[in-house]
């Protein structure tokens, strides 16, 4: 899986590379747009055009009708029931599209989401990397080791949580660049990325380093997964919230990507002559 998840994260970054440097909001939007189209399209193959057309059309016909004939309690209701049912056939033949919709805008979203969730930190910066591990593990009575490079420096020292079987350091950001840090335990040792620019250009990155083969390996596919049998099972870096994504304005990118692609492909249906 992650060859694959790889794959599509290194496409992503050739694709968006052009608008690294740009407001953030503007990559955002034109990928929200491009997703509308390819929803539209996806629910034009594979949905039943003809019957979609027809039930809106008789949506149509039966709510003029309970207009006209408002007056007419018998009229009203039965027009009343036939909307309803008419509202469940729509639904019906609107499922189908949505099993083919739902994985790859559940793929771009995590591309976005890696992107647009979180801003790399600056010199200066603050940060907490806490190590998590598997059931069983008491860190207290661990031999537990963290390495920064050159760039990084530790301010505090290790915070023991046996209830929680994870560890805390806090940390200074001092030079940019992609540092690794260096997590030594008795049985393994694991790095992790920490991102820190001149400035907070978009870029693939990730606060959380999972196990393989987990759903979280899906939502976080920016660094290669843990390997499974070691006894850390995550690894996560407190990067700062990516805020003002919508040209100073402070709303978080999901509900720019929703509105934008929802509104890009109602716009766009008549264009391609596609019925939703």
């Amino acid at each position: 899986m992650w060859v694959i998840l790889n794959a599509i994260t290194r496409a992503f970054d050739v694709l968006l590379t052009p608008f690294a440097r740009m407001e953030p909001a503007v990559g955002l939007l034109v990928v929200s747009v491009v997703t509308g189209v390819v929803m539209l399209l996806i629910f034009g193959k594979t949905s039943n055009q003809k019957a979609i057309t027809a039930t809106k059309d008789k949506l149509k016909a039966y709510i003029m009708e309970m207009w006209l004939f408002r007056n007419d309690t018998r009229v009203m209701f039965g027009a009343i029931g036939n909307v309803v049912r008419n509202n469940v056939q729509y639904l019906r033949h609107s499922l189908r599209p949505l099993v083919f919709l739902i994985l790859p805008v559940l793929i771009i979203m995590v591309q976005l989401g890696i992107r647009y969730g979180f801003e790399p930190f600056t010199p200066g910066d603050t940060g907490v990397v806490r190590v998590e591990f598997t059931e069983g593990a008491v860190p207290s009575e661990m031999d537990i080791e963290l390495k920064t490079p050159p760039g990084i420096r530790l301010t505090s020292p290790a915070l023991r949580m046996d209830e929680e079987r994870a560890v805390e350091w806090k940390f200074l950001t001092e030079l940019p660049g992609t540092h690794e840090l260096l997590i030594k335990t008795p049985d393994q040792s694991v790095t992790k990325d920490v991102r820190v620019g001149p400035e907070r250009r978009i870029a693939a990155m990730s606060e959380l380093r999972p196990l393989a083969n987990t759903w979280d390996a899906f939502l976080y596919p920016a660094e290669t997964p843990l390997p499974r049998g070691g006894t850390v099972r995550a690894i996560h870096v407190s990067y700062p919230s990516r805020g003002g994504t919508l040209f100073g304005l402070n709303v978080h990118w999901l509900i720019i990507f929703f509105i934008v692609s929802l509104a890009a492909g109602f716009a766009l249906k008549g264009v391609f002559g596609i019925d939703v």
